[in-house]
């Protein structure tokens, strides 16, 4: 199949589902709205659960690109990269919160489907991670909390779309204020690795300033 007829395809059922939501959709209805006989979808996507989970994995790579462009955007700073994300990161979630619940409990969406989409998922929230691990680093190059920053923030935003997907101007300032707290502990622990570092140069000064007068005393 051409990526001309594919993608075609997939806007044609994307339009669907929004419309319609994912139980109410069916593949008439997505061969109607892409102008082909049904039986030409069926060539290509065997039901519904294959054809929603195209839209997914495309989505998500959409969504992979605009982050990382985002993270290697030099007039941004770390906290105004990190909002940008927040606010594509939630958009995702609320916009496929609804209908992945539905597709989960379709009958149709055999073993085979379920691992595919499970390797999809992992592919794409291992990609998630190395963004947000290079803006993180952005902020605190020494830090040890970089990784706990990055799996906290990812669970935030996830867990609170799902569960709060009308609520998007909160969500946004809840994980903003989290993102500060975060930032604010890296830049804390660095002080404090600094502060030690100074001590211990003015603690070994002052011996090697010791040995010196003791030995010319001597």
């Amino acid at each position: 199949m051409s990526h001309s007829f594919r993608q075609r395809i997939l806007a044609a059922a994307h339009k669907v589902f929004i419309e319609k939501g994912y139980r109410q959709a069916d593949m008439r209805s997505i061969a109607k709205e892409a102008g082909i006989a049904v039986g030409t979808i069926y060539n290509y996507y065997p039901n519904k659960a294959v054809l929603y989970q195209a839209i997914l994995v495309q989505q998500s790579d959409e969504l992979d690109f605009r982050i990382f462009e985002i993270t290697r955007d030099e007039n941004q700073h770390t906290v105004e990269k990190l909002q940008s994300i927040t606010d594509l990161l939630l958009a995702f979630v609320v916009r496929h919160s609804s209908f992945w619940r539905e597709i989960v409990e379709d009958p149709q969406r055999n073993v085979e489907i379920r691992d595919e989409g499970h390797k999809a998922q992992m592919r794409a929230h291992e990609q998630l991670k190395k963004h947000l691990f290079n803006v993180f680093t952005e902020a605190t190059k020494e830090s040890v909390w970089i990784e706990r920053h990055v799996l906290t923030y990812i669970a935030a935003v996830t867990h609170i779309g799902v569960f709060f997907p009308e609520q998007l101007e909160e969500n946004q300032r809840y994980v903003m204020g989290l993102v500060q707290r975060m930032l604010g502990l890296s830049r804390t622990e660095t002080d404090i690795a600094e502060t030690d570092i100074a001590e211990t140069d003015i603690a070994e000064t002052d011996i090697a300033e010791t040995d010196i007068i003791e030995h010319i005393q001597d």
